[in-house]
């Protein structure tokens, strides 16, 4: 008997592991949204989604950022980690490192950014509605603003192992752009994240949302 697509377990990677060099080699993933890290924010949003487990991937600050992982963790069970040994190489090294983590029987896999600070649980349930809605023979849907691409996604079984092979996924949807669906959004919310000071005043001034840095 086949599994509805819809009752399919989900698992996610949250990706953390980048330098913040832009940010002044701070841990972006650590900025406060109403008193939250933004890490634990997405991660609270991904299992409200019916993602589990959320599989972090640590690099550069890890400890700084594990420090807050390990003090949340009672109070987020879906959540795991894992560790880049070469976070300075290309991002789909870190990717790699959060597929493997994540169970082989898992199917459906969202890969979503630790520092991006509007998103609400309906942008990640509106994502993967339209995976499991997808035409046939998609394996990666991407969500867009005025046709910049944007995170989280959602990809499959042949997408992961592609990944784990060596590919990434920009060059896999160059190579495959048939079997790549968009859902496009009417706002930034799915684009935007926090990479520079200049972005943070123009988050409180265009959004209203401040991100303020942990003491």
């Amino acid at each position: 008997m086949t599994t509805p697509e819809a009752a399919r377990p989900c698992g996610a990677v949250l990706l953390a592991a980048g330098a913040g060099r832009r940010m002044g080699s701070r841990p972006k993933a650590l900025l406060l949204r109403d008193g939250e890290p933004l890490l634990l924010r997405q991660a609270r949003l991904l299992a409200a989604a019916g993602c589990a487990p959320v599989v972090v991937v640590l690099g550069h600050h890890r400890e700084a950022i594990l420090q807050v992982l390990q003090a949340a963790q009672g109070s987020h069970p879906h959540l795991q980690w894992t560790t880049n040994p070469t976070p300075e190489e290309e991002p789909a090294s870190s990717l790699r490192c959060g597929l493997a983590a994540l169970p082989a029987s898992l199917t459906t896999v969202l890969v979503a950014l630790g520092d991006q600070p509007l998103l609400e649980l309906p942008d990640f349930s509106a994502i993967l509605h339209a995976w499991r809605a997808r035409q046939p023979g998609t394996e990666l849907v991407v969500p867009t603003h005025h046709g910049q691409p944007g995170h989280p996604l959602v990809f499959g079984a042949l997408l992961r192992q592609a990944v784990q092979q060596g590919d990434s996924v920009r060059q896999w949807r160059r190579a495959h752009p048939e079997r790549v669906q968009t859902l496009a959004a009417d706002h930034a919310r799915y684009t935007t994240d926090a990479d520079t000071p200049e972005s943070l005043q123009s988050l409180q001034q265009a959004h209203g949302v401040a991100l303020t840095w942990p003491a």
